[in-house]
């Protein structure tokens, strides 16, 4: 047996979502592993790369998929929502935008689950890009 070696990704076979990315935040739930989808949800963890494919190259879903999660530990690239002035050191939290499930964000407005810090430069952030985040 390998011993868990603390950044390693987990392959995870309990999905109820597919992942069309890495570097989205995942939480946990009785059903599966899914996405976050609320700003109070807790990430345990994000996805290294998309959810597998069948043979048709379609994503696969809940009962047949799969997807490589890493721990939110040191810098990590994650998904976040745009921010035009983004600064190092500036707290991102788990988004609040319900079409970006996912995604870090810098609003902390209703009771928002912080995530870590933006440790990349001031340039402009658009949705949808992977910035480095330490957690």
């Amino acid at each position: 047996m390998v011993a868990y070696a603390g950044n390693d990704a987990a392959n995870v076979i309990d999905i109820q979502e597919t992942f069309a990315s890495g570097g989205l935040l995942v939480k946990y739930h009785a059903n599966g592993i899914l996405m976050t989808a609320s700003v109070t949800d807790t990430p345990i963890g994000y996805t290294v790369q998309e959810s597998s494919r069948d043979a048709d190259l379609a994503l696969e879903a809940a009962g047949t998929g799969t997807v490589s999660v890493a721990p939110l530990s040191g810098i990590v690239y994650l998904k976040c929502m745009a921010i035009a002035s983004p600064k190092f050191g500036l707290p991102l939290y788990v988004s609040q935008t319900a079409d970006n499930n996912g995604h870090v964000d810098d609003d902390s407005s209703n009771s928002a689950v912080f995530v870590g810090y933006y440790f990349g430069d001031e340039s402009a952030i658009s949705t949808g890009d992977l910035v480095p985040v330490s957690c």
